[in-house]
């Protein structure tokens, strides 16, 4: 597999989640995110169109980052990588899955929301973690709490669960933060009412506010 750096597909601080319900919406919604400058977004497997979603866009817009979500098994993590992805996250630590992603070398993003996880995690070899549910654990100042023992380490969060366009600023500007990540941006109801403008616009004010 090609060498790829999770840190170059998170540049723009931004990791949107769009859940697909329909695969046609794929193609539209990957140009909104490239009209407003985006390059990168994650496709949580939790419809039954993810995959073919990730290899439209793939094939279409090769300049497009796609990463899959939500993968809680190794089937659907083998199925992600058939179907383009280029990198996979999880809600949780899970090490049967995490041991499965290095083994194929393909880059992943297992989910953390204790101390311990986040050590486990590293242990395993992840430096990029994403913190679910965010805002609940307690956001900003959460985030604040863990710079101090874990900074030393390098470790990398993306924020996810609660991250919005009222907060986003705050949680970019945290020295532990990577990127944000979530569905806010691109809303399941959006999708449902084919509104790709304002998604696109949602995106452009997005990507002002972690600059």
């Amino acid at each position: 597999m090609a060498v790829f750096s999770l840190h170059d597909a998170l540049q723009q601080k931004l990791l949107p989640a769009v859940t697909f319900s329909a695969a046609e919406d794929a193609l539209p919604l990957a140009e909104a995110f490239l009209a407003a400058g985006l390059f990168v977004l994650e496709i949580p497997f939790r419809t039954a169109v993810a995959a073919e979603a990730v290899t439209i866009i793939r094939k279409a817009f090769p300049e497009m980052i796609v990463g899959a979500g939500t993968l809680l098994t190794t089937a659907q993590l083998q199925q992600s990588i058939n179907a383009g992805a280029q990198f996979g996250l999880s809600p949780g630590f899970n090490p049967t899955i995490s041991a499965a992603a290095n083994k194929l070398e393909f880059p992943f993003i297992p989910g953390v929301m204790t101390p311990s996880e986040i050590e486990l995690a590293f242990e395993a070899g992840f430096e990029v973690q994403k913190l679910f549910p965010a805002e609940q654990l307690g956001g900003i100042s959460f985030l604040k709490a863990l710079l101090g023992p874990y900074d030393q380490l390098g470790v990398q969060f993306i924020p996810m669960g609660g991250v919005n366009v009222a907060n986003a600023n705050l949680y970019a500007s945290q020295k532990n933060v990577i990127a944000l990540g979530g569905s806010w941006l691109a809303t399941p109801e959006l999708l449902a009412a084919k509104q790709f403008k304002q998604i696109q616009e949602n995106v452009r004010i997005a990507l002002d506010l972690v600059k």
